[in-house]
């Protein structure tokens, strides 16, 4: 392993020679901009070049954040895993610091602010000292700390020695021992970075161990690295920053609640966490997706029954989510409908060729209408007894979407792809396009135990494929159950990457005080909303300390009741506020294949409240821990309960269990399924 590539390695040519399996870990590189006119520049640029370069020759690639696995993916790197970073708290105990250096560090005054850097361009020690001043308006004896190495002699270091000693109260300390670190860390009031190029961000992570609260700036990787604790701006007003910087020194509580939500975030860079990662990236005998120079980039059509940004469904936010994850390594098309809305598949975006971003959405219109009433009462009729298969597809007739020019269409260009991925086993564009393209199709099957799933009309979406790509072990064992001649299958899932929420943002926004129980989905019946409403009701009733409900999300379900408050649909951004401030998602639902909400809880570090009728949920639940199941209104209450009793245990759970899902892994299996499909297709 080639570890921490940065600028032109001289070790590369060597790596190259060796005949064993070959990787690199790679943090990342400084863009030259920030070194524009210098001969790091240089090196800087042939450093991005040469990791390109090295894409085609390594078996493996290592990303330390999800931010350095894209920086990789974009050099064509293609076996890309992000395992973090390991931290051990112990390191930054109090009986590491040099004590007498901490002491001499507390009589210079306070509020004492903290940089832990190299003093260099895109570490923005001029943005520090410009807060410094700020902070100094409010609190005259306020210092400002700079640990990290600097050339005394450089140019740029004078001026700011200079602007410093103008300023007052700034003291550099250099280079540090790790025992003098710890003892800045401790005596600081605020570690603050204003770096606007981090790979990972370490002195954050140690400034957690340290107890300290950290104030960044959301650029590159520290949003992601912060994991929505501490304190992140996306915009440089320092003075209001520095009111920021007054209000921790000021308030003990809000200090308290900043080190405690850190020290949960560490659990993610924690040996259980790294170890888990690293498993998956080095599991023996894996085969390796491998890119030859000049390779001809993969053709992928997905075919999905609704499509967009504005959809609102789990399927086709998956369909979404994969689509978006491949496109900088394939070239995928989309085949969809004109529908908006499930319920009727009424046309409603227009038919044509459009892009989503990097994706080509191809649109065509349903020929028919479904009218949900009279469908629900064929149902009703339809299922729980045997039926020939004229009925069967009758019930699909009306099921729909019936797009006949969607098939059509790419049925004639099947030859420009080398695959063909079908979500959802239920819907006509699946259950008529797999047999036409069978020598090419992938299915993500997004099965459970539901009453079509027993139809024998499905049985070549799951028997006709080159492999059904499955969420979920319950999933897959599911399937076989119920078809024993299945196709080939494999565990694929969906990863998740999680943005950095503000509870506070959130409750604002939807006047939410106290505790909540958080569900967001369809507003249906069909989810377990209904069931989730009466159970809660009865909880509000029993309890007068009783979490709110909060129900993201639209529908055909109007949601009514005691402390019951209903956002409707929110923005991506919106969602992760909540996931903030959640004191637990709730899932309803018993029919899942995912349970993607569960995976976005865990992700938040939020323990789950799972309806365990359903084996996915219980399966979810069991493997991570994190949470607690229910199946009546009696263990539903008991649930909510016993996660207050035991919240934190359940949380640093949580994120072990989601750190395993990541995008690197899932486009990984991806590519493979693709090539193969793409290789058996040929020799048929």
């Amino acid at each position: 392993m080639l570890y921490h590539h940065g600028i032109a390695s001289s070790l590369v040519a060597r790596l190259l020679q060796w005949r064993c399996r070959r990787g690199v870990v790679f943090h990342n590189i400084t863009p030259a901009r920030f070194y524009e006119g210098t001969r790091l520049a240089q090196a800087l640029t042939a450093g991005r070049a040469q990791l390109s370069a090295l894409a085609p020759h390594v078996e493996i690639s290592i990303g330390v954040s999800r931010f350095n696995a894209r920086e990789l993916e974009a050099s064509g790197h293609r076996n890309v895993h992000v395992v973090p970073l390991l931290v051990e708290p112990e390191r930054f105990a109090p009986g590491e610091a040099d004590g007498r250096f901490q002491a001499r560090l507390e009589r210079l005054g306070a509020p004492r602010l903290l940089s832990v850097s190299r003093v260099v361009p895109h570490k923005r020690v001029d943005d520090l000292l410009s807060l410094h001043a700020e902070v100094r308006r409010l609190a005259p004896k306020a210092q400002l700390l700079v640990a990290g190495g600097y050339d005394a002699g450089q140019a740029a270091f004078r001026a700011l020695a200079r602007r410093a000693k103008a300023l007052g109260q700034v003291t550099f300390l250099g280079k540090v021992s790790h025992a003098e670190l710890v003892a800045a860390y401790r005596a600081a009031t605020l570690f603050v970075s204003m770096s606007e190029h981090e790979g990972v961000g370490v002195p954050l992570l140690e400034a957690f161990a340290s107890d300290v609260p950290v104030l960044a700036f959301g650029a590159a990787a520290v949003p992601e690295t912060m994991g929505g604790h501490g304190l992140c701006f996306d915009e440089k007003h320092f003075a209001a920053l520095a009111e920021v910087v007054q209000q921790v020194h000021d308030d003990g509580a809000m200090r308290r609640s900043l080190v405690e939500g850190q020290r949960t975030r560490l659990e993610a860079f924690s040996l259980s966490a790294v170890s888990s990662a690293l498993e998956v990236a080095l599991q023996p005998g894996r085969k390796q997706v491998r890119t030859a120079a000049g390779r001809r980039r993969p053709r992928v059509a997905f075919v999905v029954q609704r499509f967009g940004e504005e959809i609102v469904g789990g399927a086709e936010a998956h369909a979404r989510q994969v689509a978006l994850r491949l496109s900088p390594q394939a070239n995928v098309e989309v085949f969809t409908t004109c529908a908006v809305d499930h319920l009727s598949w009424k046309n409603e975006l227009p038919p044509g060729t459009a892009d989503d971003g990097p994706l080509t959405v191809h649109r065509f219109e349903a020929s028919r209408v479904r009218h949900i009433r009279p469908f629900n009462r064929l149902s009703d009729e339809t299922f729980g007894r045997a039926q020939d298969l004229v009925a069967e597809a009758r019930w699909l007739a009306d099921q729909g979407p019936t797009c006949p020019r969607l098939l059509e269409r790419l049925s004639a260009e099947r030859e420009r792809f080398d695959a063909v991925a079908f979500f959802t086993y239920l819907y006509q564009p699946t259950v008529y396009g797999v047999p036409l393209l069978a020598e090419r199709a992938l299915v993500v099957p997004t099965a459970h135990d539901e009453p079509p799933l027993k139809f024998h009309l499905f049985a070549d979406v799951f028997e006709r494929p080159r492999e059904l790509l499955c969420n979920t072990p319950e999933e897959e064992a599911l399937i076989r159950r119920r078809f024993p001649n299945a196709a080939p299958s494999r565990i694929v899932g969906v990863g998740v990457e999680p943005l950095p929420g503000k509870a506070e943002r959130f409750r604002a926004a939807f006047n939410v005080p106290g505790p909540f129980l958080l569900y967001v989905g369809r507003m249906e019946a069909g989810k377990g909303v209904a069931e989730l409403l009466d159970f809660h009701q009865r909880l509000v009733a029993g309890f007068h300390d009783a979490p709110s409900l909060v129900l993201m999300g639209s529908g055909e379900l109007k949601p009514r009741g005691t402390r019951v408050i209903a956002t409707g649909r929110v923005d991506e951004q919106m969602k992760w506020d909540a996931l903030a401030g959640a004191f637990a998602v709730v899932v309803p639902s018993r029919y899942e294949s995912l349970s993607l909400l569960t995976l976005e809880a865990f992700a938040a570090g939020v323990p789950v409240v799972g309806n365990t009728r359903g084996d996915v949920v219980r399966g979810q639940l069991e493997r991570s821990e994190a949470g607690v199941g229910y199946d009546d209104e009696r263990s539903f209450i008991e649930a909510v309960r016993a996660v207050g009793e035991s919240r934190p245990a359940l949380s640093a759970r949580a994120l072990r269990y989601a750190a395993r899902h990541t995008w690197s892994a899932v486009t990984t299996a991806w590519l493979d399924s693709i090539e193969r499909s793409s290789k058996e297709g040929r020799t048929r």
